[in-house]
């Protein structure tokens, strides 16, 4: 397998809103980018996981964080300061993580003070309109953001769906570089070498769910789905969150205490690397185009096991598990049917077990990202 390393000899510099490598998408992409660029990362560091928190992964470069003003409806903006000074006057290429005020208003700034300087951005996902205030604020700059993209050198997105949305907001089609997201070598190594799930029939279906316990994860939709079903299921569910007491307690109305659905909480990856091999689906059951892409997936796929994700209007989830085996429309009131079959069907889970992790080593294995990476980055 090709080996990680530097695509070429010029340093990148990245600028996000939340601490590497932390738990989130964002994160997890910038780590990745700087496992291999070797570049230091800037971030705002919103939840000052700096000074306490213990990385999830191996962090290997340096990381510099921004004074910042205090977050006002999430909109974080860095104070003047030589730090600051330094990132925006460097002539090395920046590439900057959206969605993200603060980080918009940065490369814009540098790219105005070095019209020459290479500065490109990693478009995450798109934003829906949530309720209050708040949320028009977001839509404001979404716009924004959309009509200064073009201004920059390049954009690179996650999957063909989003490409495609950005080309319609306006961006130029050759300046956009679809990089899925991908997993670390040691995590694709741990997953490859799980073997394909038996069929066992007669054995309960075991489902998982991993995510952040929050509204637009749309646990409460997995939750109901499963409550239609007979017995002849489980599901555990990794993660934590502000909504987790009400998961439970709606877990409880639904289906009694004695319901095989199991909490887990936040692991750590050993723990949910275990999780993911016992299991026989996953479901990523998000509600809006916050959700672009879901790793999870892709940890999934490479372990042989299907995914199931809805698709939903510019956002990539239901295009990175689509299997040609499992023909549905990827919608809410489907999920329980498509639950109902493959708990009956011990050996079509099998099948889909096996055309995931074919789908993952074609379009997502890590030294497809890798080559993708390094002719987009030698182009730049």
């Amino acid at each position: 397998m090709q080996q990680d390393g530097p695509p070429v000899s010029q340093t990148i510099l990245q600028l996000l809103r939340e601490w590497p490598p932390g738990f989130g998408g964002v994160e997890r992409v910038a780590h990745e980018l700087a496992s291999v660029w070797g570049g230091r990362v800037y971030s705002f560091d919103p939840q000052r996981q700096a000074s306490h928190a213990i990385d999830s992964c191996p962090v290997s470069y340096p990381r510099q964080v921004l004074p910042c003003s205090p977050p006002v409806a999430r909109l974080q903006l860095p104070w003047p300061t030589r730090i600051l000074g330094r990132l925006l006057l460097s002539s090395k290429h920046l590439h900057g993580h959206l969605p993200s005020p603060g980080v918009l208003l940065l490369l814009v700034a540098a790219k105005v003070l070095r019209p020459r300087r290479r500065v490109t951005a990693h478009w995450h996902s798109f934003l829906e309109q949530s309720p209050g205030f708040s949320g028009r604020l977001f839509l404001l700059y979404q716009w924004l953001a959309l009509r200064l993209l073009p201004l920059l050198d390049g954009v690179v997105t996650t999957s063909p769906v989003l490409e495609e949305a950005l080309i319609h907001q306006g961006c130029v089609s050759k300046r956009v570089q679809v990089l899925p997201c991908c997993l670390s070598n040691a995590q694709e190594q741990q997953l490859l070498a799980i073997p394909a799930r038996p069929v066992e029939p007669g054995r309960p279906m075991r489902v998982l769910f991993i995510g952040r316990l929050a509204s637009y994860k749309r646990l409460d939709w997995l939750l109901n789905a499963l409550a239609e079903l007979s017995q002849g299921w489980e599901l555990h569910i990794v993660g934590d969150g502000p909504h987790r007491d009400a998961f439970e307690t709606l877990s409880h109305s639904l289906m009694g205490h004695d319901a095989p659905v199991t909490f887990l909480g936040q692991l750590d990856e050993a723990a949910k690397l275990q999780q993911i091999a016992a299991a026989d689906v996953l479901v990523l059951p998000s509600d809006r185009s916050n959700e672009a892409f879901g790793i999870v997936q892709l940890e999934a796929m490479a372990a042989g096991i299907p995914a199931l994700a809805f698709d939903r209007r510019r956002s990539g989830m239901g295009w990175v598990c689509q299997l040609e085996g499992l023909p549905w429309a990827q919608t809410p009131d489907e999920l329980a049917n498509v639950l109902a079959l493959l708990m009956h069907n011990p050996e079509k889970r099998h099948d889909l077990g096996i055309e995931a992790r074919r789908r993952y080593q074609a379009l997502f294995a890590r030294h497809h990202w890798l080559n993708t990476l390094q002719t987009w980055t030698a182009q730049n």
